[in-house]
C-alpha cells in the first residue's frame, strides 16, 4: 500500500498537538506543501448525510468508475486524525469545495464531527488541518447509556449540515458542565466553514415543550436522555431556511421517552417549532445516524421505532410518518404537524396481544419475570437486555422473547424505524424498513393513516401499500408471510441470526436495471433490486460476503453493512456500490471493518444460475486494515472516497 501524504498529514498533527486543542485557526503554523498526489477531479460538495434530502446516498463521479478501478486499483493518500476520543465521530465526512480562507488560501474543507464534541476541518486534497474547534464538555461514556460501553464520550453524535450559500456549518451538540448525564443539554452551533468561529451564539433545547392532542400529557426535551443520533436537513421553502432534526432517547420505553422532531429558523437562530412523536412512550427517531428526507415542498418523512400507536392522542410509534412544517406567520407561531402515516402493527400486536392496543397490557414485573412467565393475553414470555437511567439505575429492558418455535428463539424489540427509508422521488414511493428486514412500498402521497382498529384485518391495511410487503434483506422461504394477520409471527429469528436493517438503501437509475436499490442486513449478503414505477421490487443479485462473519452465535452480530454509490451521472457501466461490513459485532464491541467495491450493473453468475455481486477492490484481499465505523458510512467527491474509521480518523482512499 502506497502510503504518499502520509508524512505531511503527520507533520500537522504534530504541529497542532504542540498547540493543544483550544488553538484558534490563527494560531496555527502555515499549512506545509503537501506531497504530490495523483491527479484527481474537482471536488464535489457533500452538504449533508445521504448527499441530498432524499438520502440517496448517490455521488456523481466520473473518476472512480469500474474500469478505472480494474486498471489501477485503489490505494490510500492520507489519513486525517481526531484527537480526544479513541472512537472519533460517528458522524459522515461533509465538504464544502471553494472555501477563501484566513489567510486567503482557497481550499477544498472536509468536515467532521468528534463524539468529545469537536468540529474538524481539513483541506481534502492535502491533509491540512485548517481549524479545529471545541463545542463544550462532552457526556463521559457509561453503561447508563450504552449497555456495552465502547464509547469515551458522547458529544456530537449526528452528522450536521452546510449552508453552500453562508458556507456555514450547524451542528447538535450534547454537553456538560461536569461530563454527566444527569446534568447534559443539547445545543445547536453555528460555525463558520472558513475559520470555525461561532456565526451565532448556540442555541439551548432544554426548554422545548410540546402539548400533544386531545389532553395528552405535556412532552419536555430536557425530562429524559436524548440521543441526537438522526442528521440535520436544510430547507429553503419560500424564501425560509429551516433546519430539521430528530431524536429518540436512550430509554425508549420509559414515561416521558417521546422521540421529537424539531424546527430551528436559520434567520432568528430560534427554535421554531417541536413535535414529540408520542404522548405515551416512545416513537424514537434515529434510523442508524439518517436524516429525514424532505419532499419537494418542505414535508419531512421518516419512520419510528418502538413505542405507543395511537394517532387520535398523537402517539405514532412504529410508523412511516410525513410531517409538515408551518412557518411562523404574524401572530400565530409556526409548527410542526403529522399529516399523513401508515405502520404495520403495534407494540402490543408485536408481543401477541391485541393489535389495536396501543401499547401492551403486561406490567413491567411481568415482563421482568422471563420464560416461566404466564402467557395470558397471548403475551410471549420474555428475556430482558437492561437499560439503565442517568444514575446506571436498571428500570426496563429491551423484549426477546422464546415463543415455542422450530424457527429458533424469537425477537420482540422491533424498532420499525432501525435504518432511514429510501425515498423514491421518480415514482412518489417510500420504501419503510426495519429489524424485520422486511420492505414495505409506501405510496408517498396517500400512505393510508393507520388506525388502531385497521390491525383487526391487516390484509386491508396492507393493500393500503403501493405493492405488498416483500422480504427485503433476507428471505426465509416460500412458507413465511411477510404480510401476517398475527404480527408476533415475525418474532422469529430465521437461522438464529437477526436480520435488521440499519443503512438507508443508496438508490441510482440504471440505464441496464431501471431504479435500483441496495440493502445489507445483519449478518446476511448484500441484496440488489430493481423497483418499477408502481412501487413493485423484482430481486437482481446478491453478494457472496456476509457482515459479522465471525459472530458464529446466536443472534449474530451488528449492524450490517453501511453503503453508498457512486457513478458518472447514469453513464452505463460507471456505477459503483461501496460497502463497509463488520467481521464481528460492530455494536457490543470494536471490531475490524471490510471495505468491498462493486461493480453494481454487471452481475458474475454462480454455478446455480443465480446472479452474484462482482467484488473490483476488497481490503482483505489488499490485507488494508481499518476499525469498522459503527452507524457510519463512506462519502465520494472528486475522485476519492472518504472512509471513515472507529478509531479516531479517517482515510482518504483513490486510485492507485
Amino acid at each position: 500500500m502506497d502510503n504518499r501524504g502520509e508524512n505531511n498529514s503527520l507533520l500537522n498533527r504534530r504541529d497542532f498537538l504542540a498547540l493543544g486543542a483550544g488553538a484558534a485557526a490563527s494560531a496555527l503554523l502555515p499549512p506545509r506543501k503537501a506531497l504530490a498526489l495523483p491527479p484527481s477531479g474537482v471536488a464535489s460538495a457533500v452538504l449533508t448525510r445521504g448527499n441530498d434530502n432524499d438520502r440517496s446516498y448517490f455521488y456523481n463521479d466520473a473518476i472512480l468508475t469500474p474500469a478505472n478501478i480494474r486498471a489501477q486499483g485503489i490505494r490510500k493518500y492520507f489519513s486525517l486524525y481526531m484527537e480526544g476520543d479513541a472512537r472519533g465521530a460517528e458522524a459522515q465526512a461533509l465538504i464544502l469545495p471553494s472555501v477563501r480562507c484566513e489567510d486567503g488560501s482557497v481550499r477544498d474543507v472536509i468536515i467532521t464531527a468528534s463524539m468529545n464534541n469537536t468540529v474538524w476541518a481539513y483541506d481534502f486534497n492535502t491533509s491540512d488541518i485548517l481549524w479545529v474547534k471545541k463545542l463544550g464538555i462532552p457526556i463521559n461514556g457509561s453503561g447508563a447509556i450504552d449497555m456495552h460501553n465502547i464509547n469515551d464520550h458522547w458529544g456530537l453524535l449526528s452528522t450536521g449540515v452546510i449552508d453552500p450559500d453562508t458556507k456555514t456549518w450547524y451542528g447538535v451538540s450534547w454537553e456538560s458542565p461536569d461530563g454527566t448525564a444527569k446534568n447534559g443539554a443539547h445545543f445547536i452551533h453555528s460555525l463558520s466553514v472558513a475559520n470555525g468561529s461561532q456565526v451565532q451564539p448556540p442555541v439551548p433545547l432544554a426548554d422545548l415543550t410540546y402539548q400533544p392532542p386531545n389532553g395528552g400529557k405535556l412532552q419536555r426535551w430536557g425530562d429524559v436522555m436524548r440521543k441526537q443520533r438522526c442528521s440535520l436537513a436544510l430547507t429553503n421553502v419560500n424564501g425560509v431556511k429551516t433546519i430539521f432534526f430528530a431524536a429518540g432517547t436512550v430509554l425508549e420505553t420509559a414515561s416521558g421517552s417521546a422521540g421529537w422532531i424539531v424546527a430551528y429558523d436559520v434567520a432568528t437562530n430560534k427554535i421554531a417549532a417541536g413535535l414529540a412523536m408520542s404522548a405515551g412512550y416512545g416513537a424514537g427517531v434515529w434510523m442508524a445516524g439518517s436524516g429525514l428526507s424532505v419532499d419537494d415542498n418542505g414535508d419531512l418523512l421518516f419512520e419510528t421505532g418502538n413505542g405507543s400507536f395511537d394517532p387520535n392522542h398523537g402517539d405514532f410509534g412504529e410508523s412511516v410518518c410525513r410531517v409538515r412544517h408551518t412557518p411562523a406567520s404574524g401572530a400565530t407561531p409556526a409548527s410542526l404537524q403529522v399529516v399523513d402515516w401508515w405502520s404495520p402493527y403495534t407494540d402490543a400486536g408485536r408481543e401477541g396481544e391485541d393489535p389495536t392496543l396501543s401499547t401492551p397490557t403486561d406490567t413491567l414485573a411481568e415482563k421482568l419475570s422471563g420464560v416461566n412467565a404466564p402467557t395470558s393475553a397471548g403475551h410471549m414470555p420474555t428475556n430482558m437486555a437492561s437499560e439503565r437511567d442517568m444514575n446506571g439505575k436498571v428500570i426496563a429492558g429491551h423484549l426477546f422473547s422464546t415463543k415455542p418455535t422450530q424457527k429458533g428463539a424469537a425477537f420482540g424489540d422491533e424498532d420499525l424505524g432501525s435504518a432511514g427509508p429510501a425515498m423514491v422521488r421518480r415514482y412518489r414511493v417510500i420504501l419503510a424498513y426495519g429489524k424485520d428486514g422486511i420492505g414495505y412500498p409506501i405510496k408517498m402521497d396517500n400512505m393510508g393513516k393507520t388506525m388502531p382498529a385497521d390491525f383487526a384485518n391487516a390484509a386491508a391495511n396492507y393493500a393500503k401499500l403501493a405493492q405488498p410487503p416483500i422480504w427485503y434483506s433476507y428471505y426465509p422461504g416460500n412458507n413465511v408471510n411477510a404480510a401476517p394477520q398475527d404480527p408476533s409471527d415475525l418474532d422469529f429469528l430465521f437461522d438464529n441470526k437477526t436480520q435488521h436493517l440499519h443503512s438507508t438503501s443508496p438508490q441510482f437509475f440504471s440505464q441496464v436495471h431501471g431504479q435500483m436499490l441496495a440493502c445489507w442486513g445483519e449478518n446476511g449478503q448484500c441484496r440488489v433490486w430493481t423497483m418499477q414505477p408502481n412501487g413493485h421490487m423484482t430481486f437482481l443479485a446478491d453478494s457472496d460476503e456476509v457482515a459479522s462473519v465471525n459472530s458464529v452465535g446466536a443472534p449474530g452480530g451488528m449492524p450490517g453493512g453501511f453503503m453508498c454509490i457512486s457513478a458518472n451521472g447514469n453513464k452505463p457501466g460507471t456505477a459503483l456500490l461501496w460497502a463497509i461490513i463488520p467481521y464481528g459485532d460492530g455494536n457490543a464491541t470494536v471490531t475490524n471493518g471490510r471495505l468491498l467495491v462493486y461493480d453494481l450493473e454487471n452481475f458474475v453468475k454462480r454455478a446455480d444460475g443465480s446472479s452474484k455481486l462482482n467484488v473490483l477492490w476488497d481490503s482483505q484481499a489488499q490485507n488494508f486494515a481499518f476499525m469498522f465505523p459503527k452507524f457510519n458510512v463512506g462519502v465520494v467527491s472528486g475522485g476519492k472516497f472518504v472512509l471513515p474509521r472507529y478509531d479516531g480518523g479517517m482515510d482518504v482512499l483513490g486510485l492507485a
